[in-house]
């Protein structure tokens, strides 16, 4: 690293310390780090014909809150699934991954449930291959969710609910990328 670097580093290092320090109140719950597993239901009924009804997913969540209750957070979600065309049998294979983010809000309703209300958009790219045809973009959607959680000290557990989801065409067919997601959380928040 270059001695330029460096002295910028160091300088907005330094700035963030000291805007920290003088405000004890304001460094709790500045961070939210989460890690979810569960199920994505597609909302597209020809992916369901060819992939299944319900897939596992994990999504990794970032958030930095902003003021009181508000959070700025991020999302990363992946998966790949094979599958099998409906009338020909033949092989299938397809990935998503959703990349995306927005604001929440994330207010404690008592002393350890919290809950989680967030809405945002998210950059959806799949690739899709059937047939010897292979499909891939990437598109923007939207993202919506809400989970209630269980906190004691730093840890989060709970439950989360969503829907993330973009739309495309290939040879005048429209299809959706994504769906409905229900899974499982467990996070840390300091």
């Amino acid at each position: 690293m270059n001695s330029k670097r460096k002295g910028v580093l160091i300088v907005t290092l330094s700035v963030i310390v000291l805007l920290w320090l003088p405000a004890p109140d304001l460094r709790a719950d500045t961070v939210l780090l989460s890690f979810s597993y569960g199920y994505l239901f597609p909302a597209d009924s020809g992916y369901k014909e060819v992939y299944g009804n319900r897939i596992m997913v994990p999504e990794f969540k970032l958030g930095v809150r902003l003021i009181s209750d508000i959070y700025l957070y991020g999302m990363f979600s992946a998966f790949s699934k094979n599958g099998t065309t409906p009338e020909l049998n033949e092989p299938a294979h397809s990935k998503q991954q959703f990349l995306g983010g927005g604001l929440a809000c994330f207010p404690g309703l008592t002393g350890h449930l919290k809950v989680f209300i967030g809405a945002g958009v998210a950059a959806a790219t799949y690739e899709e291959e059937a047939m010897g045809i292979k499909v891939s973009g990437n598109k923007v959607g939207f993202l919506v969710e809400g989970g209630l959680y269980f906190r004691e000290k730093f840890v989060l557990i709970g439950v989360n609910g969503s829907y993330c989801a973009a739309s495309d065409s290939y040879e005048g067919v429209d299809f959706k990328i994504g769906g409905t997601r229900a899974s499982a959380v467990l996070g840390f928040i300091f």
